[in-house]
């Protein structure tokens, strides 16, 4: 009898335990990747302007030394500078002192109110990207009945006359995390800005596809060449709106319009 007690109390204990590490593994990966909630009519994106959190001051942080980034999920050395970094100076191959400098500022092309950072792709000779993971499924009977309309906007740009680029884009996915469509806008060419170092204002907009649930948000920094990823972006914003059917007066309008129309094109093709 005492046996019996004796396993029913550890059997307890080993399902309490499988519980907790179960529990855990499911914080850890929600963590992990984090999903945000939306508002209609709002900017969906959390920090989005690379204010929260602390800038790189100097353009060459590394593995642990890059800051901490809140709501994003990056990859290599992905990170934030602060505007009028200071730059710093390598010994490059052949052994000559190279500096790394006129980083973005206050003086360069860019928003008006840009704060004190902005996204970076990083102090190393590599691509990086950073994602973050929005929930719309609180926007399903507008977006399932083709009313839910997206404005995608950012201000990204580059250095100098190097090629590094910048992409920002949309994933819609359905409620199985299947991908439905997708949508981006990309960073000016070294022409476009006029080979100076900034940023110029990019959008697009679109109607967000029915069905769809989440929206993975991706910034990805493709590193060309140069001694660092001149990757630069800033005031992300992804607004998703209401947009009403037309009425049945708007229509009428319409087919009347076009019905005058037509009606003088053959009017005029009679005169003599």
């Amino acid at each position: 009898m005492n046996q019996l007690k004796t396993f029913s109390f550890y059997s307890q204990k080993i399902a309490t335990a499988g519980i907790a590490l179960i529990a855990g593994i499911s914080s850890s990966i929600l963590l992990a990747s984090p999903i945000y909630a939306a508002t209609l009519g709002q900017n969906l994106i959390l920090n989005g302007d690379a204010e929260q959190g602390q800038g790189d001051p100097i353009g060459n942080a590394v593995g642990t030394d890059i800051p901490f980034i809140p709501a994003w999920i990056p990859t290599n050395s992905f990170s934030v500078l602060q505007y009028g970094a200071t730059g710093f100076e390598f010994t490059n191959p052949l052994g000559n002192i190279v500096a790394v400098s006129a980083l973005p500022d206050a003086n360069s092309s860019g928003p008006i109110v840009r704060g004190k950072n902005l996204f970076f792709g990083g102090a190393n000779r590599s691509s990086s990207s950073t994602h973050q993971l929005i929930d719309i499924s609180d926007f399903t009977s507008i977006i399932d009945s083709g009313e839910g309309a997206y404005d995608l906007s950012a201000w990204l740009g580059g250095y100098d006359t190097d090629l590094d680029n910048v992409k920002f884009s949309l994933d819609f996915l359905n409620k199985d995390g299947q991908s439905l469509n997708t949508a981006f806008i990309a960073s000016p060419t070294p022409d476009e800005r006029n080979n100076t170092t900034g940023l110029l204002f990019k959008s697009t907009q679109g109607f967000v596809p029915i069905g769809a649930r989440q929206i993975n948000v991706a910034l990805d920094m493709n590193y060309v060449r140069g001694r660092i990823n001149d990757g630069y972006a800033d005031n992300l914003s992804l607004v998703i709106t209401k947009v009403p059917e037309p009425s049945i007066s708007g229509l009428l309008l319409v087919s009347l319009s076009c019905l005058m129309v037509c009606k003088l094109r053959r009017n005029r093709q009679l005169l003599p």
